[in-house]
């Protein structure tokens, strides 16, 4: 889940070119941007979801001892908060 949130703003903040997909053409490409009623979500999406399997991956090969629930919970709560941060200062802009 922290990967997940971590992983989920670069994308957008940096313009890093990810998967768009194009509804009225029915066409997906990599770009930088969307324009028109192309949906940049789907690639935020992939690159999230790549971070927490990558994460998974390491976690499952390195089984590190347990981590309190307060700890975890904690540093998971933290970094949702950074991604509503983020999410809020885009909605936020315009206004």
């Amino acid at each position: 889940m922290p990967a997940f949130a971590v992983g989920s703003p670069p994308p957008a903040t940096l313009q890093l070119p990810v998967l768009i997909y194009a509804p009225a053409q029915r066409v997906a490409f990599l770009a930088r941007t969307a324009t028109g009623v192309a949906m940049r979500y789907y690639g935020d999406l992939l690159v999230a979801s790549a971070a927490g399997l990558a994460a998974a991956t390491l976690v499952w090969a390195f089984q590190p001892r347990r981590t309190p629930v307060a700890v975890a919970a904690g540093s998971a709560l933290s970094l949702v908060a950074l991604d509503v941060a983020f999410y809020l200062s885009r909605l936020l802009l315009g206004v």
